[in-house]
């Protein structure tokens, strides 16, 4: 067990606190793991896909998931998971307006 000097976390006992201690010095860290998650999926389902509507829904999608397990841990704020929601809504727009394109 590590001590630390820190406003909220003072104890190291486990992973939820280390993940803690993270946000408490960086608070950017997890929304960088966000966007990131979503650019490596959408590159990843693009090269599976034929329709990048497809790939970015599936990206934002998963995004989406990850976005609110982090806000429930209380890595993120709010705002954050409310704009990965909405990425997951323009996606569902571009999907239909691909179908409907066809």
């Amino acid at each position: 067990m590590t001590t630390l000097i820190t406003n909220a976390t003072n104890n190291i006992t486990g992973v939820y606190s280390i993940f803690q201690y993270v946000v408490e010095v960086n608070n950017w860290f997890f929304v960088g793991i966000l966007f990131a998650m979503l650019v490596i999926l959408f590159i990843v389902l693009r090269s599976v896909s034929t329709k990048n509507s497809l790939a970015f829904g599936g990206s934002s999608f998963f995004t989406m998931v990850l976005a609110i397990l982090f806000r429930t841990l209380g890595f993120i704020e709010n705002k954050w998971m409310y704009a990965s929601i909405t990425t997951v809504a323009l996606a569902i727009a571009w999907m239909h307006l691909e179908n409907a394109k066809e």
